[in-house]
């Protein structure tokens, strides 16, 4: 089975469309939540999850803090002030339906043996997992040989191998092929439509469940299509300047 795995779309509708123009057939698509937040298109964000999860029953799609803050879920207060904006700009952009699918959806799920999580197996909203003692403790949070995470926008992973106490982290660079054996994994594909990894093109990887391997993948995409969509929206700058640096 092959399938895309995607996280932290943030309604950049160009740049998912660039992902799902790049991708191999696959068989299913995994999206690890934040569909929505940040940036200019969320209802044809939602909309085009909705229509792909038609097509591929295998599919699965996650909440994300962002989603839930969108919702009313989360206290949008609790964000940064330009992620407090947009997320309130994208609430009233929501429709009930996109408001009632995205509340549909788990923060944490299992699918063809593997963990998938939004932000981490022991946090499935909140966490971060930037560093060896966080990563090396939410081993202990998920049963699976490999953990899918998002969250961060930064393509990465952790391994922890046998008898090692500590977990070591690595990035995911473009064309890197991960041979998940020998090892338990937590791996975050990156971002689509915001990445923090200083490089601005789409993430996504491709997992193959049968050789048991993962290849990181980036694309292009018309980065000042987005940005124009954000300035018509009057979402913050911050928001827009930095799709040009992946930061």
């Amino acid at each position: 089975m092959n399938v895309l795995v995607i996280s932290d779309i943030h309604a950049n509708l160009a740049a998912l469309q660039a992902v799902l123009e790049a991708a191999p057939a696959v068989d299913a698509i995994w999206n690890l939540g934040d569909t929505v937040g940040y940036g200019p298109r969320p209802r044809e964000c939602v909309d085009t999850m909705v229509d792909l999860t038609f097509t591929r029953p295998d599919n699965q799609v996650l909440v994300g803090n962002h989603d839930l803050a969108c919702l009313g879920d989360i206290d949008l207060a609790e964000f940064n002030p330009a992620a407090e904006a947009a997320g309130r700009w994208t609430a009233h952009q929501l429709g009930m339906d996109h408001q009632e699918y995205l509340g549909s959806l788990p923060a944490m799920t299992i699918a063809e043996g593997y963990t998938l999580a939004h932000a981490s197996p022991r946090s499935p909203v909140w966490e971060y997992v930037t560093s060896v003692p966080i990563a090396t403790d939410n081993f202990g949070h998920f049963d699976t040989d490999a953990c899918f995470i998002g969250h961060t926008h930064v393509a990465m992973f952790a391994a922890l191998r046998p008898g090692a106490s500590h977990a070591e982290l690595g990035q995911l660079r473009d064309g890197d092929v991960l041979e998940l054996s020998g090892a338990r994994f937590l791996i975050n594909p990156g971002s689509v439509g915001q990445p923090r990894d200083r490089d601005p093109r789409a993430a996504f990887s491709i997992l193959d469940t049968v050789a048991r391997t993962l290849t990181a993948r980036r694309v292009e995409y018309d980065i000042a299509k987005t940005q124009r969509q954000m300035a018509l929206a009057n979402l913050p700058d911050v928001l827009m300047n930095r799709l040009s640096h992946g930061i």
